[in-house]
């Protein structure tokens, strides 16, 4: 320390040990960023005693955070500015950023370990006399452009590095819009397989999230298919052709109700009631089934899809999904 003051601070065993961390990744708008702040605010309760250090790992991100932001990428490199001063679209700004962050890792690292000690250092100053203090937490928010992880080896190298130098076991909590995921099977089976290409390309310990549940688990007609949404891989043949009729007829029914207000020439097509029209899912739909039911075959074939619901200000919720996620670390301590 300078002047020569020393600190009462010293490192927890359980930095020495090593740490553990999520890798938030998902869509625009699946609630990334949202889920760093309630996940952080959740613990802070319900287990005062993990030192929680926020990385935001997304060049694009918004400037303002809804959490105290430990690391910014930003500080290395920021989308904005490659786009004005390198000229570049979003995507091409992307992989321009990844690859200055794939240089700059160890910097990065660097500034993870110093955040640590602060935050070990306010949980020994806040929570009492002798606190027993547990292994630190990283909740890292990842950006939500596929790109950054299919066509740069930036984010590997950062998961190589935080393991090996820190010690740090990760867990991918990957996140879907369950509005969008739900609104009809061609969106469920990309949500699929969106979260199997991650789950394949991150080698790590994997749960996946349907997020905003509470905007759809009282919608009609989503709350009776609640486990089906949630069966990933275990999707059967028979309940892929039974919700994809059942959205078509729901589509109909829309249609039917808003023809009402058409002139008699233009609404004759839709006058007549849904539950007397038959579909045939290969000949209404074409290609889309046949390429649907084809990618579904593929995750069904891995086994390996499932999802977890999670509405954000659900204690319950966020009580299971933190659960999963400390067995899938071995997290026990």
């Amino acid at each position: 320390m300078e002047g020569g003051h020393q600190s009462s601070f010293s490192p927890s065993p359980l930095f020495l040990k090593g740490m553990f961390g999520e890798l938030i990744c998902g869509p625009p708008g699946s609630g990334k960023t949202t889920y760093c702040e309630g996940k952080r605010q959740f613990l802070s309760v319900y287990d005062p005693c993990r030192p929680v250090i926020m990385v935001n790992f997304d060049p694009a991100n918004e400037s303002v955070f809804p959490y105290p932001c430990d690391v910014d990428i930003r500080d290395v490199v920021c989308l904005e500015k490659v786009m004005e001063e390198e000229n570049l679209g979003p995507n091409g700004s992307y992989l321009f950023c990844a690859e200055v962050i794939g240089q700059r890792v160890d910097w990065v690292v660097g500034q993870i370990e110093s955040a640590v000690e602060r935050r070990i250092e306010e949980v020994y100053a806040t929570a009492g006399p002798s606190p027993t203090v547990k292994a630190p937490y990283l909740l890292i928010d990842c950006p939500g452009q596929v790109e950054f992880y299919i066509n740069s080896d930036a984010l590997h190298v950062f998961i190589s590095k935080v393991q090996k130098r820190v010690q740090c076991s990760l867990c991918t909590v990957h996140l879907v819009d369950a509005a969008i995921a739900t609104r009809d099977i061609p969106s469920y089976v990309s949500s699929c397989v969106l979260a199997l290409t991650t789950m394949i390309d991150h080698e790590l310990p994997h749960i996946n999230l349907l997020t905003k549940w509470d905007t759809v688990e009282n919608t009609e007609g989503v709350e009776s298919e609640f486990e089906i949404f949630l069966s990933g891989s275990n999707f059967s043949d028979e309940d892929f052709e039974r919700v994809w009729v059942k959205q078509i007829k729901k589509k109909r029914y829309e249609q039917y109700v808003a023809a009402q207000c058409l002139p008699s020439d233009k609404a004759a097509a839709y006058l007549k009631k849904p539950e007397d029209l038959p579909v045939d899912l290969e000949k209404e739909c074409g290609t889309l089934y046949k390429h649907t039911k084809a990618l579904m075959g593929v995750v069904e074939g891995y086994g390996i899809v499932g999802f977890l619901p999670l509405a954000i200000q659900s204690e319950n919720m966020m009580l299971k999904v933190t659960r999963e996620i400390d067995g899938a670390l071995g997290n026990f301590v």
